[in-house]
């Protein structure tokens, strides 16, 4: 469940620390004060789109917090995802600045949108004020039964399905477009393997002969320049370890008349040594070295054939190796794709999965519309909409796709004797909001979440069903965290903590802010009376909002 609220700077809001109760808590007040303001944040929390306008006026920076209790299942998504900060408390932060960047935290990590979603689908379930709309959206039924059946792990597998099916289906039907087309390109494709095959260029070979060619190319020159590097170091008479063997003695006789030149004669040593070391080296690199001419003349052959090669194909040498890869793979796919039989084997194939899971799928659907009627239609017996009944038809589509096979459409009989009838041709908008309050009542009462939010799900109703309305919440509210934001004092008065919204006007220079503030029994009866009455408070206002509240 939600502990704690925190919000700054957000719409109206300057400052809000809120903390929020078990069981059913109603959220009132005057129209613009803020009441879904609340709403907004949370669902900004939860990974909705962001919008420089939620920052207040005159703000560079909106900051939004909110405390979680923590659940097993909560808690080993955290660990698996190395989010857990080790408390029982989980915490959700979302910052929006005013050039449009967002940024987000669970417990102090920072997090994709993306995850946000995810945990917020075990935290919370929101209702919205114009859920009854969404209902007549194509597809929004669908997806309902759906929701209510809990078939998402069937659908990640089905839609993975048609994936594949629809895949081999694109590359049978572009096969048999282009078989011409793709014949005379294999054959092309042919041509060149069949001409590369006595190539056979392999990986970074170009390179690797080429440096060799080059070195052999110059065998004289380098082994003129070593045997001549050798001599003037230390083979000649006047060689410069000869010289240096001359210092050395000179410096010899007079090292002891000076101190200072004992540096100078550890140098003359140490150089010495370097000379007479590199003549070495000169040594031992002609005594290994092998210029072989028929490995030269080996070499220019296979320079001269990959030459050959790239300029009857029109590319650089070194570009052989990789276009000789591509063409392989070109012919494997286009043996493929001439191979008509054996794609249409894959097509069945898919497809005999595909239609395997929509059957379980589809069956799935029928047993759980079932008791989603059931249980629809019980609820709205208590909606002011006796002798009703809920309906839904699950039939074949002509359009099968990544949700399976299934058309679902939603029937209603608003009373007795009365045929169902599709939901979009509900003419009544009050009938309407009662069923999708009805769905909204039973969608709640299955879910796993510890956090139900009701946003003026109310809307269109009043009476003796607005009544019965806050009854089903505050039933829900006995295992459930509960918030109802509503305008209606027959909801408002079966909760069990009553928060007030209300917009203050501090200073008349500056933005109104929002004012929240958990109301004491004599506050809930005031504010009860003003849901109630009009522009003047009665006595007799106040003992039917007593009346309301179970007050003496």
């Amino acid at each position: 469940m939600i502990t704690s609220l925190n919000i700054r700077n957000f719409v109206i809001v300057e400052h809000l620390e809120l903390e929020l109760p078990m069981g059913f808590t109603a959220l009132t007040g005057q129209t613009g004060a803020g009441k879904s303001i609340l709403i907004d944040a949370l669902q900004l929390l939860f990974g909705a789109r962001s919008d420089t306008e939620f920052i207040r006026q005159g703000c560079d920076k909106s900051d939004l917090s909110a405390s979680f209790s923590v659940s097993p299942e909560i808690k080993e998504w955290l660990d698996d995802r190395e989010l857990d900060n080790g408390e029982e408390e989980l915490i959700i932060r979302r910052t929006l600045d005013i050039s449009g960047k967002s940024r987000a935290w669970i417990n102090g990590y920072p997090s994709t949108l993306a995850q946000l979603k995810d945990l917020s689908s075990l935290l919370v379930l929101i209702h919205g004020q114009h859920a009854h709309q969404s209902l007549l959206r194509r597809g929004a039924q669908l997806q309902m039964l759906d929701g209510y059946c809990k078939l998402g792990p069937k659908l990640l597998e089905i839609g993975r399905a048609w994936d594949e099916l629809s895949t081999a289906q694109a590359k049978l039907r572009k096969a048999k477009e282009e078989a011409s087309l793709n014949a005379e390109r294999l054959e092309r494709i042919r041509w060149f393997l069949e001409d590369m095959k006595d190539l056979g260029p392999s990986k970074n070979e170009w390179a690797s002969i080429n440096e060799e060619h080059t070195r052999l190319s110059r065998a004289t020159d380098i082994l003129e320049a070593c045997q001549s590097s050798r001599g003037l170091l230390t083979e000649e008479d006047s060689s410069v370890l000869s010289m240096i063997d001359t210092a050395l003695d000179r410096l010899g006789d007079v090292i002891d008349t000076d101190q200072k030149l004992e540096k100078i004669y550890n140098a003359l040593t140490d150089a010495r040594e370097i000379v007479d070391s590199a003549s070495d080296d000169i040594e031992h690199y002609l005594s290994r070295t092998d210029f072989d001419e028929s490995r030269f003349a080996e070499l220019d052959t296979r320079l001269s054939d990959y030459i050959r090669m790239a300029s009857k194909y029109h590319l650089e040498p070194e570009q052989l190796y990789n276009e000789y890869l591509t063409a392989k793979k070109k012919a494997h796919e286009f043996e493929e794709l001439g191979d008509l039989t054996a794609l249409e084997q894959k097509v069945k194939e898919a497809k005999e999965v595909y239609d395997a899971l929509a059957a379980e799928l589809s069956k799935c659907r029928k047993k759980g519309a079932q008791s989603m009627e059931r249980q629809i239609t019980k609820a709205m017996q208590t909606l002011a909409m006796e002798g009703g009944k809920f309906e839904i038809s699950v039939q074949d589509t002509e359009h099968p796709g990544p949700s399976g096979t299934d058309s679902v459409e939603f029937l209603v009989a608003g009373h007795a004797g009365v045929a169902p009838r599709p939901l979009i041709k509900v003419a009544s908008g009050g009938e309407l909001a009662r069923i999708s309050l009805a769905i909204a009542v039973t969608d709640s009462s299955t879910a796993t979440v510890d956090t139900l939010i009701f946003d003026e799900v109310d809307t269109g109703i009043g009476g003796a069903v607005a009544e019965t309305v806050g009854r089903l919440l505050k039933s829900l509210g006995s295992h459930q965290q509960v918030l109802c934001v509503t305008h209606l004092s027959q909801v408002a008065g079966c909760a069990e903590n009553h928060f007030r919204i209300e917009k203050v006007q501090s200073d008349k220079d500056k933005a109104p802010t929002s004012r929240i503030t958990l109301l004491t029994p004599e506050e809930r009866v005031e504010e009860i009376s003003r849901m109630m009455g009009g522009l003047k408070i009665t006595e007799v206002t106040r003992e039917h909002a007593k009346e309301m509240l179970h007050q003496e």
